[in-house]
C-alpha cells in the first residue's frame, strides 16, 4: 500500500546508530494538530463500527473511493495509534494463544512470605507429583495467587542412550530419534566404544565428528575409523525432551526442589488451567476491579486440603471473573469503535494538513 503521507515532512539530516555520515530523512516528530482539533467537532466526524475484515486501506476506499485517506483514521482515533488495527474475529483467539502460551497454576495458601512457601520464585522448576507435568516459573501473580508457568520451552535430560551404529566403508552412519518429544544435544559429549566381537575387547574411538540436522532429531556421524572384521560401534549420546503437554492436575501436589537448602518444597493446586484462558482480573457490577482472596474464593485457607478435595469456585455475588481471552476480545471489540472523517469534509481537512505541515 502506497502512501503520500510522509510527502509534506520536512527533511533533515539524522545520523542512524553508528554510521559516519549523515542519511536525508524525513523529521517524523512534525506535526500539526488539525486532526485533534476536530475530534471533539461532530460536524466534521461520524462514528464508525470496524467490520472483521476491513483493513485501513479498504475502509478508506469504501468510505472515501480513494485508499490515500487511510492514515486520517489513526490521527483521529488514538487507541488505534496506541495499539494498532483490530484483529480479525477469526484471529483473536490464535494470536491470543500464541502471547499466553503457558499454564497458569493457582494456589489457594500464601506462598509469598518464607512460612507460606518463599522458595516458589521465578526461576524454580516445579513438577507436578501425580501428572509429572514440568515447568519454570516465569511470573508470580500474588493477588491472584497465581504462578505462570513455561512449559513449552522447559525440558527434561533424559539418561543417556547407548545406540549401535551401521557404519559404512566410508567411516559414516546415520541415526534418527522417532519420539517427536526427543532430540540429541551436546554431542562434543558422545562416546563411542567399538567392540571386537571375537574377543570383546573395547576400544574407546575419537577423531569423528557430528553433525546434527532436522532440528536435532537426525545425527550424521563422520570420520570413524572403519575397519573391516567383526566389529560393533556403540555410540552413547546425549538426549534431551520436550515437555510439549506440560498439563497439571487439579488438586495435585506440586514440589521443587531447593539446592540452597536442600529441602523439597511442596504446595497443593486449586486450579490449573491454560494461560489464555486464567483469570486475568475481577469485575463488580460496575466494570471495576476487585482484588479477591484466593484462599477465600478456593474455600481452602490452609492449602492442605486432600486431592480428592474439589475446589468449588465460591465467587462472591456480582463478581465477574475476566480472563486474558476476553480481555483481549473486549480490548479488540474497543479498537472498532472508531470516529471518521465524514466524506463530505474529508478532502478540504487532508488539504489543510498538508498546508500547515508544508508551513512547518
Amino acid at each position: 500500500m502506497s502512501t503520500k503521507f510522509f510527502q509534506p515532512f520536512e527533511k533533515i539530516y539524522y545520523k542512524f546508530g553508528d554510521e559516519v555520515s549523515h542519511s536525508l530523512f524525513q523529521n517524523l516528530t512534525q506535526y500539526v494538530d488539525i486532526i485533534d482539533q476536530i475530534k471533539s467537532q461532530q460536524a466534521f466526524y461520524e462514528d464508525y463500527t470496524i467490520k472483521s475484515g476491513d483493513r485501513p486501506d479498504t475502509l478508506s476506499t469504501q468510505l472515501y473511493g480513494d485508499q490515500k485517506y487511510y492514515w486520517t483514521f489513526f490521527l483521529l482515533n488514538d487507541d488505534l495509534r496506541e495499539s494498532g488495527w483490530p484483529l480479525k474475529n477469526e484471529e483473536v483467539d490464535v494470536r491470543t494463544r500464541d502471547f499466553y502460551p503457558h499454564r497458569v497454576l493457582t494456589i489457594a495458601s500464601d506462598f509469598s512470605s518464607a512460612e507460606g512457601g518463599y522458595d516458589f520464585r521465578v526461576g524454580r522448576r516445579v513438577i507436578g507429583n501425580n501428572s509429572g507435568a514440568h515447568g519454570t516459573i516465569i511470573k508470580r501473580n500474588l493477588d491472584l495467587g497465581q504462578l505462570v508457568v513455561d512449559t513449552t520451552h522447559d525440558f527434561e535430560r533424559l539418561p543417556d542412550r547407548t545406540i549401535t551404529l551401521d557404519v559404512n566403508s566410508n567411516g559414516a552412519a546415520d541415526i534418527q530419534l522417532t519420539d517427536e518429544r526427543e532430540f540429541f544435544t551436546t554431542p562434543d559429549q558422545w562416546v563411542m566404544v567399538k567392540t571386537n566381537l571375537d574377543d570383546l575387547t573395547e576400544t574407546v574411538i575419537s577423531g569423528f565428528t557430528v553433525s546434527l540436522e532436522d532440528l536435532s532429531t537426525q545425527a550424521i556421524i563422520r570420520s570413524i575409523p572403519f575397519e573391516t572384521g567383526n566389529f560393533q560401534y556403540d555410540l552413547v549420546v546425549k538426549i534431551l525432551q520436550r515437555n510439549e503437554s506440560g498439563k497439571y492436575e487439579d488438586g495435585e501436589v506440586i514440589s521443587l526442589f531447593d539446592a540452597s537448602t536442600g529441602l523439597e518444597v511442596q504446595k497443593r493446586l486449586a486450579k490449573e488451567t491454560s494461560q489464555y484462558l486464567a483469570v486475568h482480573h475481577y469485575e463488580n457490577a460496575d466494570g471495576e476491579w476487585v482484588d479477591i482472596d484466593p484462599a477465600i474464593l478456593y474455600n481452602d485457607p490452609t492449602g492442605n486440603a486432600p486431592p480428592s478435595q474439589s475446589y468449588p469456585n465460591v465467587l462472591p455475588s456480582g463478581l465477574t471473573a475476566i480472563t486474558n481471552l476476553e480481555r483481549v476480545q473486549k480490548k479488540n471489540d474497543d479498537l472498532k469503535q472508531i470516529k471518521v472523517i465524514k466524506a463530505e469534509v474529508v478532502e478540504t481537512v487532508v488539504k489543510e494538513f498538508y498546508r500547515l505541515m508544508q508551513e512547518r
